[in-house]
This record gives C-alpha cells, structure tokens and sequence, in this order.
C-alpha cells in the first residue's frame, strides 16, 4: 500500500522486519556458521562423563564443638560448610590418596581433582551432591565415590578426635579432683572446713564422671553422615552436548548475523525499499510500483505502460489525481484584464512573448508562436528526475502523463533525458525530430509533436532524431519551457538523472512541481538527498516520491559529437551576448561607441533585434524606431522558420502508423 505519511526519525518495528527481509542472508549466513562452529565443537572437545554420589550429613552432637549450629542450618548441619570442607584441600589430598591406590594409572593431582568436582545442595535438605567428570565413566564413577568416602571419614575422624579431646580434658580434671580430695586431712584431725573441701571435691568428681560417661558412648556411636545414593557409572557423555551446543550456536549465529544485517544495512548506499526510501527522505511515497510489479524474464521487475484496468494502473492514476491536487491548474488569464496565470500565481516569471524569443538564436523561428501576448499561460511543469540511470525516471513520467491524459487534460511529455528508448517502446513511438530539433535548429515544437495511438490526449515531444543531443542545460531550454507551458495544461518534462547531468538543476527553475524517483536497488540515498537538496535551494515543491523495482541495466549515455557541442555553445554564447547588448540599452540608453548597431540587433549571428531594442547610433531611439524593428523581425521570422523547415526534412524522422502529429 502506498505511504501517504511521512517515516518516522527512528526505526520502528517494520522497519526492522524490512531489513530482515532484506538481509536475510546475512541472518541464514549466521545461523549456518553458528551451527558449523557448534558441530566442530562438538566433534574437536573431548568427552567428559559426569558421575553423581549424594550423601545425606547427619548432626554429630557436637554442635558446640564443630559449629553446626550456625549459618544454613538442615537438621542441625551447616550445609554451607560441609560443602566447602567437601571440595577442601584436606578432603581432595585422601581422595588423591585412594585413587592413587585404587586407579590403575597415576592419581590426578589436588588442583586437577577440584576442577573436575561439584557440590549442590538440594533446596530444603540436608543432602550433598557431589558431580564428579573424568575422562572416561570408570574413572567418574571412582572419582565421585572417593570423595564421598573421603569426606565421611574426614567428617567421622573429626567428630572422634574432637570427642576424645573433650574426654581427656574431663579425665585430667577429675585426676586433679582425686589428688586433691586425697591431699584433704582425715580422721580426727579433719576440720569442718576439711570435711565441706572434702565434699565439694567429691561432688566434682562425681560431676565429672557424669560428663565422660555420654562423651565415651558418642565416640563410639559416631555417625558423620550416609551415603544415600551410591556413584554411578555413567551411560553417555555429559560434554559436550550435542544438542545443546546446536542450539546455543545456532542462537549465537543468529545473533551475530542480524547485528551484521543491520551494519550492513547500515553503511549499504542503496535504497532497498519503501519504508527505507521514506524514512531516509522524510517523505511519503506517493507511488509504490515495487510491490506487485511483473517481472520480466530475466527476473528484473519492470512496470509498462499501465492501463486502468491493471492494479498498478490504478496506482498511477491515484499518484495523477495527488499530483493534480498540489498543483491546481487556473483558468486561462482573461485579455488584457491583468489577471495572473498559473506562472504568476506561483510567482514564476512571465511567459515568453514574441520579443523574448527572439532574442535566441535557436528559437528565432518560434517567434509568430508566442506572438505579442506576454502573458503566461495556464500550463504546470512536472519535472520528473530519477536519481539514478535507467528507465525508471522516463517509465515514470511517461506513466504519469498518460495517467493525467485519461483525466482529460491536455498532457504534454518532453523528453529532455537523451535515453529515449524508454519512451519509444511503452508508446510504441519511433525515433524521430523533437527537443533537439527544436532547440538546435529553431523547428516550431508544435509541428514536432506527436501522438501515440495508446493515449490520444497525449503528445509526446521526443528528445530528437539519432545522433542528436538537446542543450537542456542551455537558455533556450528555458524559454522554450514557457512556450510549451502556453498550449497544455500539464508539460511533464522527464530528465536525465542527476547522477550523470546537470539538466535537472537547469530546469528546476522553470518547473511548479519536483517528483524525485526512486529505483529500488540502484538509487543511492545520496541521490535522493542531492535531488531533495536541489528542490529546497531553488524551492520548487516536492509532494513525494515514486518508487519503482530494479529495472533492467542501463546501456551507456549517448554522447554529444563536436558539432553538436559548438552548435550549443554558440547559441549559448549568441543569448549572453544579446543580454549584455540589452542591459547595456537600458542602462546608458545608447549602444557604446565603436559597435555596431546591426551586429548589436542580430546578437552576432544576424538573428532578428528583440521587439523595443533601441539600435539608434547616437544613442537615442524613438517608439517608432522600436516599431520599425519589430516588423522587422515579424519579416525576418518567417525566412528563419523556413531554413528551420529546410534543415528538419534533411533529418529522417518518419511518423508510422502508430503515432499521429
């Protein structure tokens, strides 16, 4: 669907489907490399098999003594700290110790056994976990049953050696007790005090016994914990993962390739699609004919001549009727009533008349054309300007007169872009004389029309017969675009792109309306950017863009031979110079001394004197002096419109049957 809205400064969601759509390949190319990477992985890593023991710890009843009595407590036992005792030095030295005397090969060293050990704890237990991998599933197996004995026993040795420290204090205590009740006198010579020493002594000794009989018997019954789960031997390797490692590289290449998209995109200088065009050039697509546009053989997509019956016809005709709307065409200015024509009311310059023209060389045979009326006349100019070249500036317009013709206005396309073929084959038209003809040899562009048979309120001003290339850049282009303003209603002039030349720049000021085409593919922003530059400095409004698919390659642009090329300069050089003759006039009021009058009036190539030039040699004139020259020049127009006629039939330019003039 056509964009009527303007994009937005910041990526939204479709524009990041866009680019996907767009660099997709980028995105499969990541997700291919990742999964590559990860089946190398999985194939390049050595195998790890991971057997798991539990052992479920048991209070020793000594939580006085070892501290099981603080930190995360499950019945009583630190689990925090059983579980770094676990992977202690002291516990991973025995293990050492029991594979060495078990194992068939040299025991692992302390450092190596703590890498490959793992201890968890389940929530809301008192069970340790233990995970240990090795290189094969025996030496797993073996590895997590050592650690599980070691640990027990380092937690059972512990628990006795802190039992027996514990009794032996409470004997050598009670050995005391005894040597001092003995050390009490007895028999007659006892004291009271002697006998409450004596009792004392004994109550302590009795004490004391109370306290090494419980500590004898838990030394004896000590149970540091159970292995409740025995080690396993392990079925398959634990890493790598097979179907992990796919799925994390696979993720990862994803990853990797959208961030290449986007840089890709990023830098790419090409517009790509619709959103993109609108975004970069903040402007709406009014025509879209990259959707759904046919494509041809060669897989290049490449829209017609569109007729009201095809879907892409009636996009065009939707774009006509937008492009109607921004640039209404007035009523015909009145006679002699002062009322402004459509130039006028965008402030354009007044259309040429009868003296203006004839002030150029090339269009001195066009002077009975304009006549004495110096007012313009109801005509837009659309200028249609492609970024980049190929036919898609030339399809567009084309397309675009023809939608305005079915309208009902009188449509006129000038072909200014030297590419013609474009035009000739959606019309069905011939090469033949045009804008080169009339620019270059003064042929009325009246008698040079033509009209294809597809579309009969259409005319179509070729660009010229082979060989020939218009000077669009020269003066006399512009001039000559005032004229043809005066007898259509619309005058869609297709230009060369502006990456290849300057024509669009000379004609920008001479045109109501700016439409920048877009092909998709080949139109750099920079392009776009340039044309949009080009519209805001000679300020010529843009209501949009048209974006067309990639079209096939452009062949080479055709050259200007030398003749050609002087002919130009000299009809450039010839409007200087008349310029400068009547700004001179106007100024001093008298030609300066030491020229000639005759070669000022013909501009130096005896050209007939524009309508009110004063040529007196004294420097004064009269207004009949002016009237004198002017019918002068109405003389003199017809023999240069004759040596016109004379030159255009040398050219051959026949009309078939398929164009009417």
């Amino acid at each position: 669907m056509d964009s009527d809205v303007p994009g937005s400064s910041g990526p939204e969601l479709r524009e990041y489907t866009a680019l996907l759509r767009r660099r997709w390949r980028l995105a499969g190319a990541g997700v291919l490399g990742g999964l590559v990477l990860a089946t190398a992985g999985v194939l390049g890593l050595p195998s790890a098999y991971t057997s798991v023991t539990a052992v479920q710890v048991q209070p020793t009843g000594l939580g006085e003594f070892t501290g099981e009595q603080s930190g995360r407590l499950a019945g009583g036992v630190n689990l925090d700290t059983e579980a770094q005792i676990l992977v202690s030095e002291q516990v991973s030295a025995a293990v050492a110790q029991i594979l060495a005397d078990t194992g068939p090969g040299p025991a692992p060293t302390t450092d190596e056994l703590r890498e490959r050990v793992d201890v968890s704890v389940p929530p809301n237990s008192n069970v340790l976990e233990i995970h240990y991998s090795a290189g094969n599933p025996q030496a797993a197996q073996a590895g997590a049953a050592a650690y599980a004995d070691a640990y027990l026993d380092l937690r059972r040795a512990r628990a006795e050696e802190l039992v027996g420290s514990q009794v032996e204090a409470l004997r050598a205590e009670q050995e005391n007790r005894y040597e001092a009740l003995a050390a009490v006198p007895s028999g007659d010579a006892r004291s009271p005090r002697d006998a409450a020493l004596a009792d004392a002594l004994r109550q302590e000794i009795t004490d004391l016994g109370n306290g090494i009989s419980p500590l004898s018997a838990l030394q004896e019954t000590v149970r540091p914990g159970t292995v409740i789960t025995p080690a396993g031997l392990p079925e398959r390797a634990s890493s790598p993962e097979p179907a992990l490692w796919l799925v994390g590289g696979a993720a990862l290449g994803l990853v990797a390739g959208l961030l290449a998209a986007v840089v890709r995109d990023r830098l790419d200088p090409l517009l790509r699609d619709t959103e993109e065009t609108a975004r970069i050039g903040r402007l709406p697509v009014l025509l879209d004919l990259a959707a759904d546009s046919p494509r041809s053989p060669r897989g290049v997509r490449s829209p017609g001549l569109l007729t009201d019956g095809e879907d892409g016809g009636q996009r065009v005709n939707e774009f006509a009727h937008l492009v109607r709307a921004r640039v209404r065409v007035p009523d015909a200015p009145g006679g002699g009533d002062g009322t402004e024509g459509a130039a006028g009311a965008l402030g354009s310059d007044p259309g040429p008349g009868a003296g203006e023209i004839a002030e150029l060389p090339e269009l001195a045979g066009l002077a009975e054309l304009a006549g004495a009326d110096d007012r313009p006349g109801p005509g837009r100019v659309l200028l249609v300007a492609a970024g980049a070249p190929g036919r898609a500036g030339a399809a567009t317009a084309v397309n675009l007169a023809a939608a305005l013709a079915r309208t009902g206005s009188e449509t006129l396309l000038v072909c200014a872009d030297p590419r013609t073929d474009t035009v000739g084959e959606l019309l069905g038209l011939p090469e033949g004389p045009g804008l080169a003809e009339a620019l270059l040899e003064g042929e009325d562009p009246g008698g040079l029309e033509v009209r294809p048979d597809a579309v009969p309120r259409l005319r179509v001003l070729r660009h010229g017969s082979p060989g020939l290339t218009a000077p669009v850049q020269g003066t006399a282009m512009t001039e000559l675009v005032r004229l043809l303003r005066t007898n259509a209603e619309y005058v869609v002039v297709a230009v060369a792109p502006v990456s290849e030349r300057a024509d669009a720049h000379a004609l920008a000021g001479s045109a109501d309306l700016l439409l920048p085409v877009v092909e998709l593919g080949r139109t750099r922003r920079v392009d776009l950017g340039g044309l949009l530059t080009l519209a805001d400095r000679f300020g010529v409004p843009v209501p949009g863009t048209a974006v067309l698919p990639l079209q096939p390659s452009p062949g080479p642009a055709p050259g200007t031979d030398a003749t050609e090329a002087t002919d130009a300069t000299d009809a450039t050089d010839a409007t200087e110079a008349t310029d400068a003759t009547e700004a001179t006039d106007v100024q001093g009021g008298a030609v300066p001394a030491g020229t000639d009058p005759a070669a000022s009036d013909g501009a130096g190539d005896g050209g007939p004197a524009p309508a009110g030039t004063a040529t007196a040699q004294d420097g004064t004139a009269t207004e009949a002096d002016a009237e004198t020259d002017v019918e002068d020049a109405g003389n003199e127009a017809p023999a240069a419109s004759a040596e016109a006629d004379d030159t255009g039939n040398e050219s051959p330019a026949p009309v078939d049957a398929g164009a009417r003039r």
